[in-house]
């Protein structure tokens, strides 16, 4: 059906375009950009080096991986555009493909400076690692499996980077505050134009009743009784809905790093630039 196959199509043509400005020969910033400015911070550390550029780098490459996440949710979700399967499954690929996107929306905010950028990736580190360790112990595997990215780790990294002490549970860090979860996902989605989207499709994530039911509509058959029969079945707005949030979570996490890393210039900006321009006219298009 051309409905469905023109949203795949869209995907995989913006998930290609999304790789190619994430692979590592592309990943550079320019001289000049807020980046630029980022990597050549006077910070100094708490023995009195310099910081160098390693700390804001090592925020690149979270949101970088982080990209490559929206793509690889993407390419997944593909498929099962492509077969008209019940938008319920694309759900379950759209949230944490904007969930990754909300991470990049967050670390790569415009106007930080470069300690305000690493409190912030540092900020996800430690939360990171206590939700991996909480899972080490309920496996009951040795905790070193964790490596360096545990909680006392990332605080002496730190302290050796003369950072302060986290605050708010492990939730502050010099003023910079984590943002939860859904709070994180709903200022991205609400950035994005895409409000709604992380309630509703928490709901299937958690399989509450409303999510369930969305996967069934009524058939023309009915029982004996009269009751209708419902079957799982596609839907066009449904399956419309989690592409718009699948395309969104990749081209938004791209707006902050053209952004953040200067590509203003004709060539790549352009290139940026025209592939939203063309998903936006296709989605217009595509509109059930």
């Amino acid at each position: 059906m051309a409905f469905y196959d023109d949203l795949a199509a869209l995907l995989d043509e913006v998930a290609d375009k999304v790789t190619k400005w994430t692979d590592q020969a592309a990943w550079t910033f320019e001289p000049g950009s807020p980046a630029a400015a980022e990597a050549a911070n006077t910070e100094v550390r708490s023995d009195g080096s310099p910081w160098g550029d390693q700390p804001v780098r090592s925020a690149y490459q979270l949101a970088q991986m982080a990209t490559m996440f929206t793509v690889e949710m993407s390419r997944c979700a593909a498929p099962l555009v492509r077969a008209a399967r019940p938008p319920v499954g694309l759900e379950s690929l759209a949230r944490p493909a904007l969930e990754a996107g909300s991470v990049v929306w967050w670390l790569l905010e415009e106007g930080l400076t470069a300690r305000q950028r690493v409190c912030r990736m540092q900020l996800l580190r430690r939360n990171s690692a206590r939700e991996l360790a909480r899972s080490i112990a309920e496996v009951g595997e040795d905790p070193s499996v964790a490596g360096n990215e545990t909680v006392p780790a990332i605080e002496a990294e730190c302290q050796a980077l003369g950072l302060a002490v986290f605050g708010q549970g492990g939730n502050e860090l010099e003023g910079e505050v984590r943002l939860g979860y859904t709070a994180r996902m709903r200022q991205f989605a609400t950035d994005l134009g895409y409000q709604g989207g992380y309630s509703i499709y928490s709901g299937v994530a958690h399989a509450e009743l409303a999510g369930l039911w969305r996967l069934f509509k009524q058939t023309a058959a009915k029982y004996p009784s009269g009751d209708p029969i419902y079957r799982p079945a596609a839907d066009p707005r449904g399956t419309f809905a989690a592409v718009d949030g699948l395309l969104k979570s990749m081209v938004g996490s791209m707006e902050r790093v053209a952004l953040l890393f200067g590509w203003t210039a004709p060539g790549r900006a352009e290139e940026v630039g025209a592939t939203i321009d063309y998903m936006n006219e296709e989605m217009t298009r595509l509109r059930p």
